[in-house]
C-alpha cells in the first residue's frame, strides 16, 4: 500500500525496509533519500534525518518545553534536528476520550482515539501520495515514528522565522493584524491548492494553519487536521463527494475567520450551530 509517509514504497532496497538502513554507510544512505524532503539528493542532511527517524535509541523530550501545546497533544522541536517537530500524546488521553464517546463509538479501538495515529492513517490519503511534491508546499512532511522518553512521537515538518521561532498560526496573525491583502491572497492561494489535490480534511481551524514567511508573500501551512471525522466516509470513495467536502469546509473556514475578527459576542458554537444547515 502506498503511504503519504518516508520512506515510501517504490524506492529501490533497502529503502523500502528501513531495518536493513543500518547496514549501510551514511553516504550509502543519503543516495536512496528522496529528493522531496528538500535535502540534496546524497547529501549527509538527507542520511540524518532518516537515521534519526529510525535510531533504536529513545530522543529525550520530558525535559523540554513544548512549543505548542493542544488539548490531546504536545508538539516538541525534535532536539537533534530543529527542522524536524515530534508530536506526542498527552498521556491517557486516548483512554479518556474512549471513556467519554458515544455508546455507539465505544467498540472501536483506543488506537482509533490516538490523535497521531489517526494523522497517520490521513496521510496514507490519495490526496498525499498520488500528487507531486508540490503538495507539500501547504502540508508538512509526514516522516513516520520515533520513540521518546514520553511516548510514541510522529515527526513532521518544523516551521519556523527568520528568528528561529515557531510560525506564527493564522489566529494568531489575524489578531495582531487583521486579514490583510497579502494574507487574502495566501488564504486564497490555500483554497485552490485544497479544490485542486482534493485533500481530505477536518474544519479548517485559524489555530492549525501557520502564516510561514515566504517571499515574497506568506504561504498557508496546514499542520493538524488531516483525514474525515464524519462516520460515513463518502468522500474517501467519491470525487463528487471530496469536492462537496472541500467546499464544505472552505465555506466554515470563512465563517471562522469572519468569527475571529468580529466582537465575539456569540460564541463559536453558536455560531456553528446557527450555520450548520446554510450549506
Amino acid at each position: 500500500m502506498r503511504i503519504g509517509v518516508y520512506p515510501l514504497p517504490g524506492l529501490p532496497e533497502p529503502a523500502r525496509n528501513p531495518a536493513r538502513w543500518f547496514k549501510l554507510t551514511e553516504k550509502q544512505l543519503s543516495e536512496i533519500i528522496p529528493l522531496s524532503i528538500g535535502c540534496r539528493a546524497g547529501s549527509r542532511q538527507a542520511a540524518r534525518i532518516f537515521m534519526l527517524m529510525y535510531s533504536e535509541t529513545p530522543i529525550s523530550v520530558k525535559q523540554l518545553t513544548p512549543f505548542a501545546r493542544g488539548d490531546h497533544r504536545l508538539c516538541f522541536q525534535h532536539p537533534e534536528n530543529d527542522r524536524l517537530c515530534v508530536k506526542i500524546n498527552r498521556e491517557g488521553k486516548a483512554k479518556a476520550l474512549k471513556e467519554d464517546a458515544p455508546f455507539y463509538k465505544k467498540f472501536r479501538s483506543e488506537r482509533s482515539f490516538d490523535d497521531n495515529w489517526r494523522e497517520y492513517q490521513a496521510f496514507q490519503q490519495p490526496a498525499i501520495v498520488n500528487n507531486t511534491p508540490h503538495v507539500w508546499k501547504h502540508i508538512p512532511r509526514c516522516y513516520g515514528w520515533v520513540t521518546t522518553d514520553l511516548g510514541p512521537g510522529l515527526v513532521t515538518d518544523y516551521y519556523a522565522t527568520a528568528d528561529g521561532l515557531p510560525a506564527q498560526t493564522l489566529e494568531n496573525y489575524l489578531q495582531q493584524n487583521g486579514l490583510t491583502t497579502a494574507i487574502q491572497s495566501a488564504l486564497d492561494a490555500f483554497a485552490s491548492f485544497l479544490r485542486e489535490t482534493l485533500l481530505l480534511t477536518k474544519n479548517l481551524l485559524p489555530h492549525n494553519l501557520l502564516v510561514v514567511e515566504d517571499q515574497p508573500a506568506p504561504r498557508i501551512v496546514l499542520i493538524d487536521g488531516f483525514g474525515l471525522a464524519s462516520a460515513l466516509p463518502l468522500a474517501k470513495h467519491s470525487r463528487y463527494f471530496a469536492r462537496k467536502h472541500v467546499e464544505k469546509r472552505l465555506h466554515r473556514m470563512k465563517i471562522r475567520i469572519a468569527w475571529e475578527l468580529s466582537d465575539k459576542n456569540q460564541t463559536w458554537l453558536e455560531v456553528e450551530k446557527q450555520q450548520r444547515n446554510t450549506f
